[in-house]
Parts: C-alpha cells; sequence; structure tokens
C-alpha cells in the first residue's frame, strides 16, 4: 500500500485492494461497512483478524474504484463510531429497559 492511502488500486483487473488494522476497526466494523456497498461491489474479506484485514472491492457498475475505496473507509469510520456509541451506552439502555419492567409489572 503506497501512499498515505490504506488502499491499492489494480486498474487491469478492477478491483481496490484495502489494508485494514482490526486493532482500530472490529471485524463486526468491517462487516457492517461490507455490507452497505454489496449493492455497489462485489465483496471479498480476508487475512487475520488479530493482525491485519484485507478487503476486496470490485464494482459492479462502472463504479470509480478510489471513490469505491473512499466510501468504504467513511462506512468504516461511520460504524466504528456507532459501535462506540452504542458500547457507550449500553448501561443506560439496559437501566431503562429494566425500568420500563418494573413499573409494568407493578401495574
Amino acid at each position: 500500500m503506497s501512499g498515505s492511502n490504506n488502499f491499492e488500486i489494480n486498474k487491469s483487473e478492477n478491483f481496490v485492494l484495502l489494508s485494514i488494522n482490526p486493532k482500530i476497526y472490529s471485524l463486526g466494523v468491517v462487516f457492517s461497512a461490507a455490507y452497505v456497498l454489496l449493492e455497489k461491489a462485489f465483496i471479498v474479506v480476508d487475512g487475520n483478524p488479530e493482525e491485519q484485514l484485507v478487503v476486496s472491492l470490485q464494482p459492479k457498475k462502472g463504479k470509480n474504484l478510489t471513490e469505491l475505496a473512499n466510501e468504504f473507509n467513511q462506512q468504516l469510520i461511520n460504524f466504528a463510531v456507532n459501535f462506540d456509541q452504542s458500547a457507550r451506552t449500553k448501561q443506560i439502555r439496559e437501566e431503562f429497559i429494566k425500568q420500563a419492567f418494573l413499573t409494568h409489572s407493578h401495574k
């Protein structure tokens, strides 16, 4: 992977490879980002989830490879934030649910 990008484009075979650090983006985040792009690309996730993941994107319809890679990276950030926020608010959600059950059971 060259430059500051985490991706390498193969124009002759029309695909892009992204190198993903699983210490930054969990496997769940990577699969969530991949799921969003299923209609736009054929996707393969490979590698060791403890060391490095490699995501291959091959556009289904004339999508620009750089744009596709950038869109995948944006989705990684989006889902990483969502997963982080969800983890942070888990205890609060559980307390709300507990209170709802307690209130409902006393009626």
